[in-house]
């Protein structure tokens, strides 16, 4: 059998003033009352009832993060526009001259085409338009004085 070995001795390092102090502090912290106040929401969006001086900075900061620019035309695109509206609208004035006649009034009653039915109804010298596409059944209405235009009332 083999003696016994001595027992070694610890080589720790002693508690030295530091580590006393930081111990105590931590102590010290931990039983100090603690002093918070409740959470309260505060919106930033004026329409959500934020401050309206928040208003500008919000939009600046939208805008700023839109991606989106409107196209812009050049002279050449703005006046082919031009045309096709010049045309359009020659179009329009030779399709009513050939409804209702060069120089005639306009009555009211139905006009039928291949691709409209037209209704022209007078109000007490306001004249209701109404349109109805034949095919899909879309109507679209618009309202005239009499007086601004050229009619024959009944």
């Amino acid at each position: 059998m083999k003696p016994m070995s001595v027992l070694k001795t610890s080589t720790r390092r002693p508690l030295t003033v530091r580590h006393v102090a930081v111990a105590g502090l931590a102590g010290l912290l931990i039983h100090l009352p603690a002093f918070a106040t409740d959470l309260v929401y505060a919106p930033i969006n004026p329409a959500f009832g934020g401050s309206p001086l928040n208003g500008s900075h919000l939009l600046a900061t939208a805008q700023a993060q839109n991606p989106y620019r409107a196209p812009t035309n050049s002279s050449l695109q703005n006046f082919n526009n031009s045309l096709q509206q010049a045309i359009l609208n020659r179009l329009s004035n030779l399709t009513l001259a050939t409804l209702f006649g060069t120089g005639s009034k306009l009555l009211p009653g139905i006009y039928d085409t291949a691709a409209y039915t037209i209704t022209v109804v007078d109000n007490a010298g306001v004249l209701t338009i109404t349109t109805t596409e034949k095919k899909t059944g879309a109507v679209v209405s618009f309202e005239v004085s009499a007086s601004s235009i050229d009619f024959a009332g009944p």
